[in-house]
């Protein structure tokens, strides 16, 4: 088995090339209308050892959405692909998946939706504790759900 190295580096910085007004208010208002999305931040995203930033549309989903991802994330990828013009793109990334991404994104990217501001906050206050520590607070040690679904309670 082949060892791999160290995860490349990923920075999030605010979009270089943002949307115009009008695409931007209607990007937000198809997302606004999709019941599994809490938030979402638009940012740039470079990752270690590629030449150039790509948008990005960081997306954190309600708890109960966490098990339906697939279902979440073509709602998620309709309402993207019927706002933006032909020549635009936006990579999506779910964040309950990369929580570790969540301060970062929140600190530089810029917020575009905002459905739950009680479970932005609380997805804020548990990326921000100490790795394992969400964990032993929201669950049993036996417990092997990944700890933002155990601290969501789903």
């Amino acid at each position: 088995m082949q060892e791999s190295g160290p995860e490349p580096a990923v920075h999030v910085s605010r979009c270089a090339a943002p949307l115009t007004p009008e695409v931007s208010e209607e990007l937000r208002g198809a997302l606004s209308v999709c019941p599994d999305v809490a938030f979402c931040y638009l940012g740039d995203v470079l990752v270690e050892g590629h030449e150039a930033a790509s948008p990005t549309l960081f997306v954190w989903l309600e708890g109960r959405a966490v098990g339906s991802v697939r279902s979440a994330l073509a709602l998620v990828s309709r309402a993207v692909s019927g706002s933006l013009p032909a020549d635009r793109f936006l990579d999506v990334v779910i964040l309950n998946s990369a929580p570790e991404l969540l301060s970062e994104v929140a600190a530089r990217a810029d917020l575009l939706v905002e459905r739950n501001e009680d479970e932005r906050r609380r997805a804020m206050d548990a990326s921000s504790r100490p790795f394992g520590q969400e964990a032993q607070e929201a669950s049993s040690p036996s417990d092997e759900r990944p700890w933002w679904i155990r601290l969501l309670g789903g």
